[in-house]
């Protein structure tokens, strides 16, 4: 899983990651792109996506940018899959909402990202109320979220240009730390009746998170329940928060823009709209294919078999051309079999969603460097470290827990929002240089910042 990003750990390392929605490749244990469920018509079938192709699920056929919108626009609710910290991802996200737009639609956005409490700040944003360049601040995008704001920003910058409205549709991170916590009983009967209903009962969706958990079920069976009851917390949210919009805006689609992991399958949001309301809603997800990858073992088996019987297959070939009824004819299968398609391709599972789009997988380098680490709220001379995500680029660079930031660079920083968004301007090969206060002792961790493939 990628753990080269600045991320805000609400519920824990494990579920941030999660989050993330890196698939697990085909040579792991757990492979989430190829599980047997969801669409009870495509669950057992295979399908190959090809780069930079879209591909129906519904009529196992590729289709263009154009005929997507088309199909789209019979939906009331559109949940496009992402990755925070992929590029390619949000690539996908704007051009589903721009091919909607230009070909005459409404649309609104329901956002992952926000809550509904920051619903006043995106109302006066799309109204033009204050500077755009004010968005992150006035919107409270570091407290709710963290991501990188580069990924981002062209889709709000598209969206003010437009005039779509924006909906804050997740729960509030207290809510969802306690739902990981087990201490959900703690609240009031007012704060319970503020959320919404949390429905643990899907088999097929358990199961889902099961495998994006590895089988946490089986080793720390209390850990995953109540990961799991925050997994469906936050799918409530945002399907409730969806379902809010849509009722508002009955002439709109409502674009859902939100991790993965709650867009797969139709098993997470999905099946909250489904309970929950008439509204009919198709599923966007972005497949990362890799250019190059490695054959399996099957896979060169399938080569000896067709490398051994190619003579043969030439004799046949040459044996029809000269019968009296083919000639001049050569064998449509034997053509098919002697011109490889080179457009690489990933073979999932076609219940993944409706739609499938194709995306370069990078092998995790994401555009934008993180350096994964969380701090304190500045305390004193600095910012406390207070998580050290595993593999990252602050592990590997020495930055440890309890460590005091004292700067970056040569510059203070008064909060840790304003600390984010200095890191967030860094790009991979920059030079970067923290002053850190470790065991009363100051010291400088100068490094560039690198990229460096994670070997499986």
């Amino acid at each position: 899983m990628r753990s080269n990003s600045f991320i805000l750990i609400t519920a824990g390392i494990i579920f941030a990651l999660f989050t993330e929605f890196t698939f697990v490749t085909a040579n792991d244990e757990f492979n989430v792109e190829r599980l047997p469920i969801g669409n009870p018509e495509t669950k057992y079938t295979f399908c190959a996506v090809k780069l930079n192709q879209i591909f129906d699920t519904a009529s196992n056929t590729t289709i263009s940018l154009n005929q997507l919108a088309e199909r789209l626009k019979q939906y009331r609710i559109v949940m496009v899959g992402e990755g925070h910290t992929s590029d390619e991802h949000h690539i996908v996200e704007l051009a589903v909402i721009k091919s909607l737009v230009e070909s005459g639609h409404k649309v609104c956005l329901a956002l992952e990202m926000f809550t509904p409490a920051q619903q006043q700040a995106l109302d006066d944003y799309i109204k033009g109320e204050y500077p755009k360049e004010e968005f992150w601040d006035k919107a409270g995008w570091y407290d709710s979220w963290g991501y990188n704001t580069r990924y981002y920003q062209r889709i709000f910058d598209y969206a003010l240009e437009h005039k779509i409205r924006l909906y804050g549709v997740n729960v509030d991170r207290k809510y969802a730390t306690m739902a990981r916590l087990g201490t959900l009983h703690e609240l009031s009967e007012q704060e319970v009746k503020s959320l919404p209903e949390i429905d643990t009962t899907d088999v097929e969706h358990r199961f889902l998170i099961k495998n994006f958990m590895e089988g946490m079920d089986a080793t720390q069976p209390d850990m995953f329940r109540n990961l799991y009851r925050a997994q469906s917390l936050w799918d409530a949210a945002m399907g409730e928060g969806a379902m809010k919009a849509a009722k508002e805006n009955p002439d709109a689609i409502i674009v859902v823009l939100a991790g993965g992991g709650h867009v797969m399958y139709n098993l997470g949001i999905g099946k909250i709209i489904i309970k929950r309301s008439p509204f009919s809603f198709a599923s966007v997800i972005p497949v990362d294919i890799p250019e190059k990858k490695e054959e399996s073992v099957m896979m060169k088996i399938k080569k000896s078999i067709k490398k051994e019987s190619k003579s043969d297959d030439k004799s046949n070939e040459d044996k029809a051309q000269k019968s009296s009824k083919t000639k001049g004819m050569p064998s449509k299968m034997m053509k098919s079999m002697a011109i490889p398609d080179t457009i690489p391709s990933k073979i999932v599972i076609r219940s993944l969603a409706d739609f499938l789009w194709g995306v370069p997988d990078h092998e995790g380098k994401t555009k934008y460097p993180g350096f994964g680490f969380t701090v304190d709220d500045k305390d004193g001379k600095g910012f406390a470290i207070k998580r050290v995500i595993p593999e990252s680029i602050a592990e590997e660079k020495d930055l440890k827990k309890n460590d005091i930031i004292l700067s970056v660079d040569g510059h203070d920083f008064m909060t840790k929002n304003e600390l984010r968004k200095y890191l967030g301007i860094k790009n991979w090969d920059d030079m970067i240089r923290f002053e850190i206060l470790r065991d009363n002792e100051t010291r400088s961790i100068e490094f560039k910042i690198e990229w460096k493939k994670k070997e499986n």
